[in-house]
């Protein structure tokens, strides 16, 4: 009788198609010690089909797309303005909804906890656009868009590259004609109980209830942005990439899942989405003419569906080719996998003992200090010598 689904934790995206495809039921999706989503079977409810194995997209080649690569921007400003990048996605699931049918993606739920649901009006979008840098619970959206699929219900699902993946497995080929799918150059994913924990912290150092949570707030333009906690009471807290603790360890890859760091086949011309979402970084350089700091998009339809799901909305979004040969040093993601923190660990040592502590995570962050730097140099010296300097620096 299996516990669960992969052997080794690097291997498990925490997708949560395993928890959908299970027959049974018996497979829920749980956090282990870092905070991060896996799946737990339940013994007593496992008939050991194995289909939760069989199926798990982790680690599957994916084949090569030549993709159409375009920047693109929608023309309307207060979409922009909503939207992390260039306002894509709005178009694109505008013409889902046109078509009767239903829009899945990530937004802030109850206790600001990030999950996957479904939209059928264009009202209930607006929790979708901007980014959530934490990984979202998708397992039970992805059950309900398939079973929207069977039913010849169209369905354009929004998510990582291995959301997507995890999606694409469950639904069988034969109901994908209405499916769009819509992945993103993905940094990685941090852990939702990281984030839940630097939340509990900022509440208990204010005070106050977090009641919003905005990644990527564009009061200081599009390439500087802010993440901005809104409390009850309508004040804000306000940090930039550099000294807003939780971002600022997102960007600097200290507390990615496991499995981001070996993430190869989802990239570069690999994405198993329809389109692929980016930011255009690089565009000040690549394409200055368009660059007016409100977000420009990258987007790549890797599909037929895809290209067709782009000239529907081609009457809302301003579109121009660009080459993403010359965007790869502006945003390597685009092809490479992030590598892990060299603290990772230390972080989650700290983390394990007594949750998020924003003072710990900048000293993390910080490097070795002018002392620090000394001492490593005197232990390169000749011993003689390193016991000469010791005894002058007082040491």
């Amino acid at each position: 009788m299996r516990e669960t689904v992969r052997a080794g934790k690097a291997e498990c995206t925490g997708c949560g198609a395993c928890a959908s495809i299970c027959p049974k039921g018996a497979i829920a999706m749980r956090p282990d010690e870092e905070g991060f989503l896996y799946p737990a079977v339940d013994a007593a409810l496992c008939i050991s089909c194995d289909l939760c194995e069989k199926r798990c997209p982790a680690g599957k080649e994916k084949p090569a797309h030549k993709p159409l690569t375009l920047g693109a921007q929608h023309r309307d400003a207060q979409v922009r303005a909503r939207s992390s990048s260039g306002g894509v996605f709005t178009a694109l699931a505008r013409g889902t909804l046109r078509q009767g049918g239903v829009v899945f993606g990530a937004v802030f739920g109850e206790g600001l906890r990030v999950e996957h649901i479904g939209a059928m009006e264009e009202s209930e979008l607006s929790g979708m656009l901007g980014s959530k840098y934490v990984q979202s619970d998708s397992a039970e959206a992805i059950g309900h868009a398939a079973q929207l699929l069977e039913r010849g219900i169209p369905v354009l699902f929004s998510g990582t590259p291995c959301q997507v993946d995890g999606l694409l497995a469950r639904v069988p080929p034969k109901h994908r004609e209405k499916l769009l799918t819509v992945d993103f150059t993905c940094h990685g994913v941090p852990s939702p109980g990281v984030f839940a924990s630097y939340l509990h912290e900022l509440e208990e150092s204010t005070g106050k209830r977090v009641a919003r949570y905005a990644f990527r707030d564009k009061r200081c333009g599009w390439k500087n942005f802010s993440a901005v906690a809104t409390f009850e009471d309508g004040t804000e807290h306000v940090g930039t990439q550099t000294d807003e603790p939780y971002l600022y360890g997102f960007l600097q890859n200290l507390y990615l899942r496991p499995s981001c760091v070996e993430c190869r086949g989802l990239r570069g011309a690999h994405h198993a989405a329809d389109l692929t979402i980016s930011d255009l970084w690089g565009a000040q350089q690549v394409c200055p003419e368009r660059d007016d700091d409100t977000g420009l998009s990258l987007v790549q339809a890797n599909t037929q569906a895809g290209r067709r799901a782009l000239e529907a909305a081609s009457a809302e979004l301003v579109t121009f080719p660009v080459k993403t040969d010359a965007l790869l040093r502006f945003n390597p993601s685009l092809e490479q996998p992030a590598r892990a923190h060299e603290k990772r660990e230390a972080f989650f040592r700290l983390y394990r003992k007594h949750g998020f502590r924003s003072g710990e995570v900048m000293k993390l962050l910080s490097g070795p200090g002018m002392l620090q730097k000394a001492a490593r140099r005197i232990a390169h010296l000749p011993k003689g010598l390193a016991r000469r300097v010791r005894a002058l620096l007082g040491r």
